[in-house]
C-alpha cells in the first residue's frame, strides 16, 4: 500500500469512531471520593483525640474506688500509647490525600492502597479498645455488687453463664458495629476508587 492509498483510507475515516482515552477525566472524577475521605478524616481526628482524653475521667464519672485506680489507668496508659500509634498513622494518611494532584494513576492506586491500609488500621484500633472497656466494665460490675454486699463467688452458676453469654454477645455486637460502621465511612469511597481504577484498566 502506497502513501495515497494510505492518505484515502485515513480521510475515509469516521472522525467521531476514534477513541480518545478518558484517562484525564477518570483521575479527575477519583478527586471527588478523595475529597469526601479527607472531609469525613478531618471530622472524625479531634473527635478521637477528644474521645481518648475523655476516657480518663472515666474513674471520677463512674466514681471508682480510689483503690482502683492503679487498675484503670495502667489500662488507660496501655490505651494512649496504642491510640497515639494509630492517631499518628492516621493523621499522616489525610497528610498524603492533600498531595495527590489527580495528574498520575500511579498516584490514584498509592491513594487507595493506603486508604484499604487505614481500613484495616481503623478496625485494628477500634478492637484494641475493647479490652480497655471489659475492664472498665468489670471494675463498674465488681462495684456494683459490693454496693450490694455481693461478690462473683455469690453468684449463681446460671448467672455466670449468662454473664459471659452477655459479654459474648456484647463483644461479638461492638467488633460487628466497628466493622460496619468502618464500610459506610470509607468502604463506599475505596469502592468508587476501586471502580474507577478497573475502569482505567479496561
Amino acid at each position: 500500500m502506497n502513501f495515497d492509498q494510505l492518505k484515502e483510507q485515513w480521510n475515509n475515516e469516521d472522525g467521531d469512531s476514534v477513541n480518545i482515552p478518558n484517562t484525564i477525566e477518570q483521575l479527575k472524577k477519583s478527586k471527588h471520593p478523595i475529597e469526601k475521605i479527607q472531609k469525613s478524616m478531618k471530622a472524625e481526628f479531634p473527635m478521637q483525640v477528644i474521645a481518648v482524653i475523655l476516657i480518663a475521667f472515666f474513674p471520677q464519672q463512674l466514681r471508682f474506688p480510689e483503690s482502683q485506680y492503679i487498675i484503670y489507668y495502667t489500662s488507660y496508659a496501655m490505651l494512649v500509647v496504642i491510640s497515639s500509634y494509630y492517631l499518628f498513622g492516621f493523621y499522616k494518611f489525610y497528610k498524603q490525600t492533600e498531595l495527590y494532584d489527580g495528574n498520575t494513576k500511579n498516584s490514584l492506586w498509592k491513594i487507595y492502597h493506603e486508604l484499604k491500609l487505614n481500613m484495616e488500621r481503623y478496625q485494628s484500633f477500634g478492637f484494641l479498645l475493647l479490652p480497655h472497656f471489659m475492664i472498665t466494665l468489670g471494675l463498674e460490675f465488681y462495684n456494683i455488687l459490693e454496693k450490694k454486699g455481693e461478690s462473683l463467688g455469690d453468684m449463681s452458676s446460671n448467672y455466670q453463664q449468662a454473664l459471659i453469654i452477655s459479654v459474648l454477645i456484647g463483644t461479638g455486637a461492638i467488633v460487628a458495629s466497628i466493622v460496619l460502621w468502618t464500610k459506610y465511612i470509607y468502604g463506599r469511597n475505596a469502592k468508587r476508587l476501586e471502580n474507577i481504577l478497573n475502569e482505567m484498566d479496561e
